[in-house]
């Protein structure tokens, strides 16, 4: 079982007067430049505006976000084809100067072999893989995965930021597919997988916004207490997103 708490994931796209750059092998790179990036409001929008919950066994939409919910994180992930992930921490449709574009990571548990997905990791790949993880091909892109083979079933499971999590779930299928397939990916509280063709396109971006509930919502806990059950969950402690 997982805590509680409320999440949107938008499509954004560059706008017409974005700052397009690329580096010197070609390789696209997202600005960090106000104005450069907006919400997808046409037929390839999927589930922009929004807002899910999750109750701990499964995942809701709901029509009202509800009053008393905190923030808790934002993440912003582009793809980029021939490359991979890129991350930001925040809104890209309104970036803080403080932040820039980091390509997907990872900082690996030396305890069970896991990974944790990250903006600021040390690592470019998964620290290790199981013949049976069928998730980590569903999720990432070749870049991102290892040829090294864990043999214990206890090794090579997925954590890290909760956010960031949820946008790779959303490029894992086509935009039009999120709003009727995430809610049955969370099932009695532990994630499965789906068996649909992978949704990275070059320059398709999401920005997720993870909130906590109100109090009466969870427990009449409070933002602060369902806040540090959010970090135990993204550090593993109610289990890894994925085994």
């Amino acid at each position: 079982m997982s805590p509680r708490y409320l999440f949107r994931i938008d499509e954004i796209q560059e706008s017409s007067t974005a700052t397009h750059v690329v580096d010197r092998h070609g390789i696209w790179h997202p600005s960090t430049e106000t104005g450069d990036y907006e919400r997808k409001h046409d037929a390839g929008a999927g589930a922009t505006g929004i807002w899910w919950y999750c109750n701990g066994q499964t995942i809701q939409r709901i029509d009202t976000f509800p009053q008393g919910s905190t923030h808790y994180q934002t993440f912003s992930v582009f793809y980029s084809e021939g490359f991979g992930f890129w991350i930001l921490r925040g809104d890209a449709t309104n970036p803080r100067r403080s932040e820039a574009w980091h390509p997907l990571s990872f900082d690996h548990d030396e305890q069970d072999f896991s990974s944790y997905l990250t903006n600021a990791g040390t690592e470019k790949t998964l620290r290790c893989q199981r013949v049976d993880q069928s998730w980590s091909g569903m999720l990432l892109p070749t870049t991102n995965q290892v040829r090294a083979v864990a043999t214990s079933q206890a090794y090579g499971g997925l954590k890290g930021d909760l956010a960031i999590f949820l946008a790779l779930l959303a490029q894992s299928m086509e935009p039009g597919k999120v709003t009727q397939t995430l809610y049955r990916m969370f099932r009695e509280g532990a994630w499965v997988l789906h068996p649909l063709p992978h949704g990275r396109t070059h320059q398709r971006g999401v920005v997720v916004y993870v909130y906590t509930c109100p109090p009466n919502w969870a427990s009449n806990f409070t933002a602060e207490q369902q806040s540090k059950e959010l970090k135990a969950y993204e550090d593993g402690a109610y289990g890894k997103y994925y085994y």
